[in-house]
């Protein structure tokens, strides 16, 4: 019968039904007959029942992708209060051996860490002291602003591609700097050599990296707030348009697990770094409201943006609200994004939900190693003595330039938050015209108290710090017990030769019938050796062919062995 010709993927009936035609050139069957088929027809086809695999993967993926970008934003904010906490420790205590051990011959010389301490206290200081005078936040507020639509959806977007090539040279640059080798010559008792100047010239490449990196996000952060801060939809929809273009350019490509965790770890890197942003805008904006006289209850006053609105229904009388409604749109859109371009990835492509715990298990097993709890157990020495952790290189994440935008973002806020309340303190007019005169013994009381309340808020830093360290190495302990289990059974149902999710056997015979009628010789174009792109037909080298033929033309690479920036296939 024709039904069953139709119904079966594997037929060799159904190809011959469509792709050929009778001798003497009738159709193979008449009107009547097709007729007949459409209106009469009552099979169906039972390969449809063997989709609900993806359709309850695609279900999955959001808990899947939460749970490792959850973790990976947890192990960012690990890294970066390690800047503002024991680094400063760490340094305080490397400069005074290092004093020590300048007026004493007898004392052993200064190990390579506390240069380390040393050098990156000295980068982020000199990055700020850099920094701070050229970067005016009105100034680079109405630059951005004055532009037209365009002009912005050009600068938002050079500005990720330019946040993330720092990112992958900046890795580079800081890993010489605090190499072993570069380390060892900045000492008094080495000899001079051609080297000798190699630490000063990694220095001042680190410096030029993070004041560029730094003044980038600066950037970011300023066209973002312009966005928010706009009076008309145009710029936020901008926004939030250039974020779910990303799908557009992610999901209809091949990938395997490995691009895959690529494109997590970029994703963890970039909600912190938004996350950070938008706190920062949300803090200075809560600022600038605050000391304005606006009755929030009054729809003929409330003078706000039209992203500030959203949630003014249930603000009442308070700036909190309309404070953090373009703060949870864009937070929002970003959670949707993430979520639909994982789901149809790992659609696409048949990876299944569980590859995103092999990425936690990789993630904790970064964060295991050179800790105490793997001094028990033999650890490959590396060559960098860099205190970062190797799961903030696994990641790509810069912590040094989000350092200085956080200094400088923090002192100009507090500076507004000044000038804005308390405008009859000299402290505010200390930028122009201060001097020690205009203090009172009020004032320095006033001060003392600011210090110690600066004071007391990096004991709490440091506090949450260790808290937050301990549970997620305490964490990452625990997960090593299984880890092997979970990258066996990954291995088996996400393996590169595994077989498409939801496809029966009759469909992936068709499929692959199918593909070969696609691909027939005589449809290429003969290769020309002229320019020297190609060979020609039967010079193909044997020992190349063989080659890919033995290993299905791609080369497998474990998760163990990849960063955010291994070029693979693609990188995002």
């Amino acid at each position: 019968m024709v039904s069953s010709s139709f119904t079966s993927f594997g037929s060799n009936q159904s190809l011959r039904i469509i792709t050929t035609l009778a001798p003497n050139g009738a159709p193979p069957f008449s009107l009547w007959e097709y007729l007949r088929e459409e209106l009469l027809a009552a099979d169906f086809d039972s390969h449809q029942e063997l989709k609900w695999e993806r359709v309850s993967n695609f279900l999955h993926i959001p808990i899947g992708v939460e749970k490792i970008l959850s973790f990976g934003f947890l192990l960012c904010l690990d890294t970066f209060l390690y800047t503002f906490t024991i680094m400063p420790i760490r340094a305080t205590v490397a400069t005074y051996r290092t004093i020590v051990n300048t007026f004493s011959r007898s004392r052993p010389p200064v190990p390579p860490a506390h240069k380390a301490d040393i050098l990156r206290m000295l980068l982020l200081v000199i990055s700020i002291a850099i920094l701070a005078p050229l970067t005016d936040a009105s100034k680079i507020y109405h630059s951005i602003r004055g532009q037209d639509t365009v002009k912005l959806y050009v600068i938002f977007n050079a500005l990720e591609i330019a946040d993330r090539l720092l990112i992958s040279i900046g890795q580079d640059i800081l890993d010489c700097m605090f190499s072993r080798s570069t380390l060892l010559l900045l000492t008094n008792h080495a000899a001079p050599s051609a080297h000798s100047l190699r630490p000063l010239l990694f220095f001042s490449l680190s410096i030029l990296y993070t004041v560029s990196h730094a003044l980038i996000l600066i950037y970011q952060l300023t066209a973002l707030n312009v966005a928010i801060n706009a009076y008309d939809n145009a710029l936020l929809t901008l926004l939030l348009s250039n974020q779910f273009v990303e799908i557009k350019g992610s999901v209809f490509k091949k990938f395997e697990k490995d691009n895959l965790f690529q494109i997590t770890c970029a994703d963890i890197v970039e909600r912190f770094q938004l996350a950070l942003m938008l706190v920062s805008i949300a803090i200075r904006n809560l600022i600038e409201l605050s000391s304005a006289e606006l009755d929030l209850s009054s729809d003929a006053s409330f003078g706000l943006p039209v992203a500030y609105k959203a949630f003014r229904f249930i603000s009442g009388r308070h700036i909190i609200g309309p404070v953090l409604a373009p703060v949870l749109s864009v937070l929002a859109s970003e959670l949707c994004v993430d979520w639909l371009k994982h789901a149809f990835i790992t659609k696409f492509n048949h990876i299944r939900p569980t590859v995103y715990e092999r990425y936690i298990d990789v993630l904790c097993r970064d964060l295991t190693t050179g800790s105490w709890y793997s001094r028990r157990r033999p650890v490959r020495k590396h060559t960098y003595v860099d205190q970062s952790p190797v799961v903030a290189r696994r990641l790509g994440f810069a912590s040094m330039p989000l350092a200085v935008l956080a200094v400088i973002l923090g002192a100009q806020s507090i500076s507004l938050l000044i000038s804005t309340h308390f405008p009859e303190s000299p402290w505010a007019t200390m930028p122009r015209d201060w001097n020690m005169d205009m203090l009172s013994t009020m004032d320095w009381e006033e001060a003392g108290k600011w210090a110690a309340l600066g004071l007391l808020s990096w004991f709490c830093l440091v506090t949450i710090k260790l808290i937050l360290g301990i549970n997620l190495l305490a964490y990452a302990s625990r997960r090593r017990e299984g880890m092997e289990g979970r990258r066996k059974k990954d291995e088996d149902i996400n393996d590169y030769s595994r077989p498409a999710i939801g496809e029966g056997k009759d469909e992936i015979a068709y499929n692959k019938e199918l593909k070969g009628l696609l691909t027939q010789a005589r449809d290429d174009v003969p290769p020309t050796a002229e320019i020297g792109e190609n060979l020609p037909q039967g010079k193909e080298p044997k020992a190349k062919s063989e080659k890919a033929g033995a290993s299905g033309g791609r080369k497998k690479v474990a998760l163990e062995d990849l960063t955010r920036f291994t070029m693979v296939k693609r990188i995002w």
